[in-house]
């Protein structure tokens, strides 16, 4: 139970840790969950707090490195297959031989066969680390390319290149011929045995497809299992196991793509289920590291010999010359497919992108518990990690441009969007039923995008109200209406007032209130728990209606001419400021108004109006993008929220007649 409680802990930190990364995007997601795993690192549940080895290699990076696997572009792997070579293989075994070798010689302290293992952990770069920093650009399309690809293979050269330091240093001995069987055994047996099980299982795959099981619920959990069963297996055969899922990955995208639209559903349950995991153990790993900075901390100056200083400049200097590195290789030894006006310009983007994530954090905690410098390593690999963020956080932008233009284009464009659905329909007639729940729905997410304070709502609720209770008055002094029936309906007019605000003490009492009642007057205790059940708005709007008809009487004309009156007030009380406030309001008197005056709305109608909506938003995208007025990489994101927006109302279509 102690263990369940820690994990699902964990997930609250990487939830708030996300959260706080998408509103203050300057500063790159990593810190935020390092700093707060740094919080819960005082708390008296993770004291002392360790992750075995083990575990973390197969629970974290064999996930990780198979979906990056299976989501890489075989097109583009195929086209820069010697730039893979350079970059994944060659720079991997320079920068580990040339740095390990150099921070051999500056600090006594660290065994050779060490500091090529740490320095194979520094080498697997993690070009999603710096995403929130450098968007996708058209300018800068090559190099980001090149990027992507060099950060599956090198995670591979680096984690046998580490695999290798490691069994040297724990066996104390070295032999260049036996390194170089050891290598390729690792890396090429890995890669067959990894190739060999993703066809077996793809097989499988495709058969259970033809047989028409091919539910999400039996091929993704398949695809999740996967990873896990692969590494076990080729770890007990003796080779790389992150090397077999890597090409069990490779094959499994290349029979994804061929699937193209069959199976689609079960293609966008896995790309949301994978989206999930690995989001989740990514951002797991920082959180682990800011628990684990105080253990480590404390581990690293055990030795009397070995200083906090002597730590953070070897760290440093591992990534000055590790960056000189990549700088160097990337504008001499890289090429990029196509003639560039800033080849140098692509050079320094290469170099600075080349920062570390996830995988050196794995790696790092991965270090066998038995070896002495084990808090020293992580740390110097934690501050590789940090100025790998840090510094593109501060040059990359100037280099590249922000990301916030792009997303307000993002943000303009689906407001558009919604704004010509919604033109669209109030041409037509906007007094039925159907109309009204079509256009509300579409205003609704006009309002979550654009945001409003409760002050305001509330405000505008007061003054509809106030003008709903004066044309009351005015109907009494005319004499259309009774004063019993303006008793009454101002008394309705109250109810609802507690319902609109919106204050859950209230809402409770009325769902008591009116659960008690209405048991009381049917004697039938089942009726009493639907109506508590049911929502306060419904129940009361229905409650006075049955008042009203037990006395001989409609509620209906005096809620239609409220209604106008509120709606009239609304017009009138509407600014630039205000509008998404005004909108929601308008949405509970266009709801009340449905419900008590208008005919049922038929859903095939309703259905029709939505594909109209969702219609003139995909024309407007198509338009826009043959025009030249938005780029593919746009029309894409727009055309994604459209799919996800049908998606959501086919799967809730009771939701919006109820």
């Amino acid at each position: 139970m102690k263990i369940v409680f820690l994990v699902l802990l964990l997930l609250v930190v990487v939830v708030v840790g996300n959260v706080l990364g998408r509103h203050y995007q300057r500063l790159p997601l990593p810190f935020f969950l390092i700093g707060l795993g740094l919080i819960f690192s005082f708390l008296p549940l993770y004291h002392g707090f360790q992750f075995s080895p083990d575990v973390f290699t197969f629970a974290i990076i064999a996930p990780l490195m198979y979906n990056e696997a299976e989501n890489v572009s075989r097109y583009w792997v195929g086209r820069g297959i010697v730039n893979i070579f350079s970059l994944a293989i060659v720079l991997v075994i320079v920068t580990v031989l040339f740095v390990g070798i150099i921070l051999h010689q500056l600090f006594a302290f660290l065994p050779l066969s060490l500091a090529l293992a740490l320095c194979a952990i520094v080498t697997p770069t993690d070009a999603a680390a710096v995403s929130a920093i450098v968007p996708a650009s058209d300018e800068f399309t090559i190099p980001q390319i090149i990027l992507q690809n060099e950060s599956l293979f090198n995670d591979a050269s680096g984690i046998v290149a580490f695999d290798l330091a490691l069994a040297t240093y724990l066996s104390g001995q070295f032999s260049l011929g036996t390194a170089v069987v050891d290598f390729g055994r690792e890396f090429l047996g890995g890669l067959l045995v990894g190739a060999i099980l993703g066809l077996a299982i793809a097989q499988v795959r495709l058969w259970l497809i033809r047989q028409r099981d091919d539910t999400p619920l039996i091929l993704v959990t398949i695809e999740v299992a996967m990873p896990f069963l692969l590494y076990y297996l080729a770890t007990i055969m003796g080779v790389s196991g992150i090397l077999a899922v890597v090409a069990a990955g490779i094959i499994q995208g290349v029979e994804r793509e061929k699937l193209r639209l069959t199976a689609s559903r079960m293609q966008l349950v896995s790309a949301n289920v994978w989206e999930m995991i690995d989001g989740i153990l990514s951002s797991l790993v920082f959180v682990l590291l800011g628990i684990s900075l105080p253990l480590v901390w404390q581990s690293a100056l055990q030795n009397a010999l070995i200083t906090w200083w002597q730590l953070v400049l070897a760290g440093g200097l591992i990534y000055v010359i590790k960056l000189g590195l990549r700088l160097i290789w990337s504008r001499y030894l890289v090429w990029m497919h196509q003639p560039s006006q800033h080849r140098w310009l692509d050079s320094w983007l290469m170099a600075l992108s080349g920062a570390n994530g996830t995988i050196t954090l794995a790696l790092a905690f991965s270090l066998p518990l038995t070896i002495n410098l084990r808090g020293s390593l992580i740390f110097m690999a934690a501050v590789v990690i940090l100025l790998s963020l840090l510094v593109p956080t501060v040059v990359l932008p100037r280099i590249v441009g922000s990301e916030e233009d792009k997303v307000d284009d993002l943000a303009s464009w689906s407001k558009r969007l919604k704004l010509a659905a919604i033109t669209q329909l109030e041409q037509q007639v906007t007094t039925s039923s159907e109309a009204q729940i079509v256009i509300d729905a579409l205003r609704q997410q006009l309002q979550q995008q654009q945001g409003f304070k409760k002050q305001q709502q509330r405000a505008l609720f007061r003054q509809a109200d106030l003008a709903e209770r004066q044309e009351m008055t005015t109907l009494r002094c005319q004499g259309k209406i009774t004063a019993d029936e303006q008793r009454d309906y101002l008394k309705f007019l109250t109810y609802s007032r507690f319902t609109v605000d919106q204050i859950w003490w209230r809402n409770l009492g009325l769902r008591l209130w009116f659960g008690l009642h209405m048991g009381h007057v049917s004697h039938d205790i089942q009726t009493a728990q639907e109506t508590f059940m049911t929502s306060p708005l419904v129940m009361e709007q229905q409650y006075w209606a049955d008042q009203f008809t037990a006395k001989g009487r409609s509620i209906r004309p005096l809620e239609k001419s409220g209604y106008h009156a509120a709606m009239q007030q609304l017009t009138a009380e509407r600014t630039v400021d205000n509008r998404a406030a005004v909108d929601v309001v308008r949405r509970y008197y266009h709801e009340r108004h449905r419900q008590m005056n208008l005919a049922p709305a038929d859903s095939d109608i309703v259905y029709e109006l939505f594909l109209q909506a969702f219609h003139v938003q995909y024309e407007l995208v198509q338009a826009a993008f043959k025009k030249g007025q938005i780029p593919a990489t746009l029309a894409q994101q727009l055309q994604q929220e459209i799919v996800f927006d049908e998606t959501g109302y086919i799967q809730n279509q009771q939701a919006f007649l109820s």
